[in-house]
């Protein structure tokens, strides 16, 4: 039973629970299912919030103009402070189009199809090399042995941020989601301060990379495009939303594959299967379960339930790819099921402009971890596997195994 919010009363669905092993929030979502597609609940780091998990439901909402970004449309209830739900109006995340589209027309750039084969070469080099220390140790830790080196490693080399500071960004970022305010503050102070340094380094010396176009785009009146506090944001975001949740999707989808052994043969015998096992593990097993805050700016309904203006709505992307409704006994692992239409990388004008970049280096993460290493094992026991309290991404804590 979930545990109740002392200021308003209401369950709160995200609670301890939640989070006590890997697979307790699916037991939650078979429950909101049964409840309805629109919860209201609380949460500790957001305050009281609708909660929106059926699949039709998140879909529309995912386009619907109605549900803003900007804070200035809450009516108070949102209270947060942590960093990045909390931010301010300015960034790419808490804007909306038109004041989003240039900034996102500049991220897009970075990973336009015809330039994600230059990745591929980078990213079988860097998992045989994790994969060649894990078998000389007899196993490892798939989280951060494996899972974590990779897209730091990505984003680092897409931002063009200098090795001697990789170390240390990777550090603050583990620390970015599922902390207490003082720490998530003192996070993004100390990764602003990286940050602006290697700002300052590629303003006098630009390089091929995404940092210094951001830095060095100019406007239409040949004046720079953005201003230090966009850039900067935009950096800081990019190594989050690049880093952690293709490392908790990594991590996330060897679990649930080493659940399944049956599938995990099967892809073993045919590895060009890994590509659709990846989509299937998106919809089930998502690493990001909510997306980023919405606020109602007028009375709205949604499935018949009415949302008041200024409202804030969490649409749940993990849910809404778990809702019986849309997939038939969703938590059967089926990598030939037909439907597969999961939003684990959100939609409309705020869809995930890494997502082919994540793909690419998830399926080639787990295709070449199993058929490397046919007798994984977990090593320690399944219930003694823990997340992180985060309700926007539960990432696993470790996931040790034997080779």
């Amino acid at each position: 039973m979930a545990n109740k919010c002392p200021v308003h009363g209401l369950t709160k669905l995200m609670d301890n629970d939640y989070f006590a092993t890997p697979y307790a929030a699916y037991e939650r979502y078979a429950a909101m299912h049964e409840q309805g597609t629109v919860h209201q609940t609380c949460l500790d780091d957001h305050g009281r919030v609708w909660l929106v998990t059926g699949h039709a439901e998140v879909h529309a909402a995912l386009r619907d103009k109605r549900l803003a970004r900007p804070r200035e449309y809450s009516n108070g209830d949102f209270t947060t402070e942590r960093f990045p739900q909390g931010a301010v109006t300015g960034t790419i995340v808490t804007l909306d189009p038109p004041e989003h589209t240039p900034l996102k027309k500049m991220v897009n750039s970075t990973f336009l199809p015809r330039k994600l084969d230059a990745f591929r070469p980078r990213v079988h080099e860097l998992v045989r090399a994790r994969l060649d220390a894990i078998e000389a140790a007899g196993g490892g830790d798939l989280v951060d042995d494996y899972a974590a080196v990779l897209p730091i490693t990505i984003v680092c080399d897409v931002l063009g941020v200098p090795d001697e500071h990789r170390e240390e960004l990777k550090k603050w970022a583990d620390l970015a989601f599922g902390t207490d305010d003082e720490t998530n503050a003192q996070v993004r102070g100390n990764m602003s301060r990286l940050l602006n340094s290697i700002r300052e380094q590629k303003t006098a010396e630009p390089g091929d990379d995404l940092f210094s176009d951001l830095i060095h785009a100019k406007n239409a009146d040949g004046e720079p495009e953005l201003e230090v506090f966009q850039i900067l944001s935009m950096a800081l975001l990019t190594v989050l939303g690049g880093y952690d949740t293709t490392s908790g999707m990594i991590s996330r989808g060897a679990l649930a594959l080493m659940d399944n052994p049956e599938t995990l043969e099967r892809l073993r015998k045919d590895p060009d299967l890994f590509g659709e096992a990846v989509e299937e593990l998106l919809r089930r097993n998502g690493s990001v379960h909510h997306a980023f805050r919405r606020f109602a700016t007028e009375d709205m309904e949604i499935d018949g339930t009415k949302i008041n203006k200024g409202d804030t709505v969490l649409l749940h992307l993990t849910a809404a790819g778990n809702d019986p409704k849309r997939f038939p006994d969703p938590q059967l692992l089926d990598i030939d099921r037909t439907d597969k239409g999961h939003m684990a990388f959100g939609g409309g004008p705020h869809f995930c402009s890494g997502s082919e970049l994540a793909r690419m280096e998830v399926t080639i993460a787990l295709r070449e971890l199993f058929t490397r290493f046919p007798d994984i094992k977990l090593a320690v026991p399944r219930e003694s596997l823990r997340v992180r309290t985060s309700p926007l991404v539960p990432a696993l804590l470790s996931l040790p195994v034997t080779v």
